[in-house]
Parts: C-alpha cells; sequence; structure tokens
C-alpha cells in the first residue's frame, strides 16, 4: 500500500510528492493495536466498576484492578494514571449520559427553573449505579477542595457540565462569567446535591427531588437579583 503526500511550495509554486511505502501486514497491525487498546481500557472500566461496587471505592486499590484484568499494574496506568481518573472516567461517561437524556425530554418549553431542575435529574439517573461510592469519588475530584493537578478529569467532568449549564443560561436571557459568585454558587449547590442524595434513604429520593428544586430556585434567584442590580445601576 502506498500514501502519496502533497506538499507545496509558497514560493516556487511548485508541488512535491513524497511516497511512503506501508505494507498491508503493517496497516493490520496498527489496526489491531488500536483496536486492542480500546478493548482494554473497556475492560479496565468493567472490572473497576464491578470491584468499586462490591468492595467499595476506598478499598479498591490499583493492584486489585490490574490483577483483576490480567495485566500488570504499570499497562493499567497506560490507560489510566490513578484509580480517582479511572473512576472520574466512570463518572464523567455516566453524566454524558445524563445530559444526551436531558436534550431528548426537555420540549424546550420550561422555565430556566424547569431545565436546569431536568438537566441535574437527568445526571442523577444516569450516576444512580454509582451511588454509593459517588462520596469518595467527588471528594478526590470534583470537591471544591480538590486540587486539579491530582484528577484532571474531575475538572473535566465540571467543565462539560457547566458548559451545559451556560447553554441553558443562554437561551434564557442570562449570561454565566466563568469564575464569578454565580458560578462558584451553583457548582457549590450542585455538589450539594450530589452529597445530598449519595446519602439520600426516602423513597425514591424524594427529598433530593426537593433539595434540586430547593438549589435551583436559590441559583435563579440570586442571578435574577444581580441582572436587576447591574441593570438599575447601568440607568443611573
Amino acid at each position: 500500500m502506498i500514501f502519496f503526500h502533497i506538499f507545496f511550495d509558497f514560493i516556487s509554486g511548485q508541488h512535491y510528492v513524497n511516497v511512503t511505502k506501508v505494507t498491508l501486514t503493517q496497516v493490520t497491525l496498527m489496526r489491531i493495536t488500536q483496536e486492542a487498546k480500546k478493548e482494554n481500557r473497556k475492560k479496565i472500566l468493567r472490572v473497576a466498576e464491578k470491584l468499586f461496587t462490591r468492595k467499595g471505592y476506598e478499598q479498591t486499590t490499583t493492584r486489585d484492578i490490574s490483577e483483576s484484568c490480567g495485566m500488570a499494574k504499570g499497562t493499567l496506568f497506560n490507560y489510566f494514571k490513578s484509580k480517582e481518573t479511572l473512576a472520574m472516567t466512570l463518572v464523567a461517561q455516566a453524566m454524558d449520559k445524563g445530559r444526551k437524556n436531558y436534550l431528548r425530554r426537555k420540549s424546550g418549553r420550561e422555565s430556566l427553573v424547569e431545565e436546569l431542575f431536568l438537566l441535574v435529574a437527568s445526571e442523577l439517573r444516569a450516576l444512580r449505579p454509582y451511588r454509593d461510592y459517588i462520596g469518595p469519588v467527588l471528594e478526590s475530584g470534583m470537591s471544591v477542595f480538590s486540587k486539579k493537578s491530582i484528577c484532571p478529569a474531575g475538572e473535566e467532568v465540571r467543565l462539560a457540565h457547566m458548559e451545559t449549564v451556560a447553554s441553558i443560561l443562554d437561551a434564557h436571557g442570562f449570561e454565566m462569567v466563568p469564575n464569578s459568585i454565580p458560578v462558584t454558587l451553583y457548582w457549590s449547590l450542585y455538589l450539594g446535591i450530589l452529597a445530598f442524595w449519595s446519602n439520600d434513604t426516602s423513597e425514591n429520593q424524594v427529598e433530593t427531588l426537593a433539595m434540586i428544586d430547593y438549589s435551583m430556585q436559590t441559583f435563579v434567584n440570586t442571578i435574577s437579583a444581580n441582572l436587576q442590580l447591574r441593570e438599575a445601576a447601568g440607568n443611573e
């Protein structure tokens, strides 16, 4: 198999062709290697999820995971740099699924509070399989006290969620300013909801639903008041 790489010299106006010869066997091996890596990654996540559920997040070690996968501990770290990153990847996948469900379920006629409620409730529904150990994962990767350098995956989860929140606010006429007080308030409320939900023993977690509603009402009331203050200041 031959690949042609065409280059253009902007000074002389000439085209040059670089020919790279790659055998079919090499292409096949590269494809198999990439597929094997994807399968290994999926296997690690499946095994880790089972161990976290059976043994608990804090009791499960990377050695437990690597041995159950039948691979060396060093190989595991080629895919996930830490147990925290691995757990946050599971959380990220679930939250992404929740956001997709939110997009399918929303009608476009919701109020701001209703749409934020739908987003958070959809994510919690998708996170249900991880409810028993979501607390320690949040503390290590998503808490306001966690360091980005320890678990960058937690920061990626936060950014993905806040990007959706920003689009919701924009659709309702509000602008989300990064690192502003309202944004900090929202994220604190959101983490509080997750923490409350992880320990909610009420039937069908109805108390969590009330918590979501109260929290989103508080957030919307705050940003609405801030907007009114800015408009009043601008008219003076």
